[in-house]
């Protein structure tokens, strides 16, 4: 078949093939060694998390819980959908043949999801416990949670199946440098974006709730300081504990937020200006970006560290 009569997706996925194999050596060694860097520093780092949460069993609570599924999700990122990509990162081509191409993408799919779920979750506890901390004790004992972690789990692994359903394969992208779904877009391709979504909108919703009220709870103390006032267990004081681990999950949720952005933002505008149409730079920074957003769960081992030494008794009020 002659390029002129090439569709445009067609063609963006010769030039970008061609853009991985022509490059010099100098940038695959600068590219392999980058995206090496953050999946070597990402896998470690939320192995450590895993033990860490796993060691104390103050920690092995709700909020644990949450963290170490977060943890887990990442892992199983790095550890099962970036070798491939690393591999043709340095090739400049895929290697790994069809089956492990259609497993990363099933698992990239599966594991963002479980991700984005498992960040909502979290929001979720983080609102219960803030604002309506009787319902807290209710609703987040560990079975339940446990229960609610298995959910998310299990609808992470169903995202991927409509597309593989409707007969649809996932094929190397030269640009992203893994598998993604087929250019043309259809429903079944853009159920995560769904699910991003939702989790932004539960993410937002929760959070703004959460400081609305601490920042209630803050007014409310200072007109009462110096009063003996007696307050229930739904309008008592957050601790100054509560309120740092609060404002340390949602710093990490806003990192990854962060990094997400700039993904979506690429996506939209491809989806705009024409599928596989952008430059090999830009679909570089997307997949490393995307991988950076895995990296930060290790935040968390520091924020872990602190409360075990310092707010022990808040970990044990979660724990049910």
């Amino acid at each position: 078949m002659d390029v002129s009569e090439k569709s445009p997706v067609e063609t963006h996925a010769l030039r970008l093939a061609e853009s991985l194999r022509s490059r010099s050596t100098v940038q695959v060694v600068l590219e392999s060694m980058f995206y090496g860097s953050i999946c070597t520093s990402t896998f470690f780092g939320n192995l450590l998390i895993l033990y860490i949460i796993y060691k104390p069993p103050r920690l092995r609570n709700v909020p644990g819980l949450f963290i170490a599924s977060l943890a887990f999700s990442d892992t199983a990122t790095i550890a099962l959908a970036t070798p491939p990509s690393f591999a043709s990162l340095i090739a400049g081509r895929w290697t790994c043949g069809f089956i492990a191409c259609q497993l990363q993408g099933f698992v990239v799919i599966a594991s963002v999801a479980a991700s984005l779920q498992i960040m909502a979750l979290m929001s979720i506890d983080r609102y219960f416990r803030v604002v309506q901390p009787m319902k807290h004790r209710i609703f987040f004992t560990m079975p339940r949670a446990r229960l609610m972690t298995a959910s998310v789990w299990i609808l992470s692994l169903m995202y991927p199946v409509p597309y593989r359903a409707s007969d649809r394969k996932h094929i190397f992208h030269p640009g992203k440098f893994f598998c993604f779904h087929e250019a043309d877009s259809s429903f079944t391709a853009d159920v995560i974006y769904i699910c991003i979504f939702i989790s932004l909108a539960v993410l937002s919703f929760c959070y703004f709730k959460v400081f609305r009220h601490l920042r209630l709870d803050t007014r409310r103390v200072k007109n009462l300081r110096g009063a003996s006032v007696a307050t229930d267990d739904n309008t008592r004081h957050i601790s100054q504990e509560e309120i740092r681990l609060t404002g340390s999950l949602f710093v990490t949720v806003l990192a990854y937020l962060i990094c997400w952005t700039p993904v979506l933002i690429v996506d939209f505008v491809e989806t705009g200006v024409g599928d596989w149409s952008l430059s090999h730079g830009v679909y570089v920074m997307y997949t490393t970006i995307g991988t950076t957003s895995s990296s930060l769960n290790p935040i968390m081992e520091s924020l872990i560290k602190h409360f075990v030494e310092n707010t022990g008794g808040f970990f044990a009020s979660s724990t049910d």
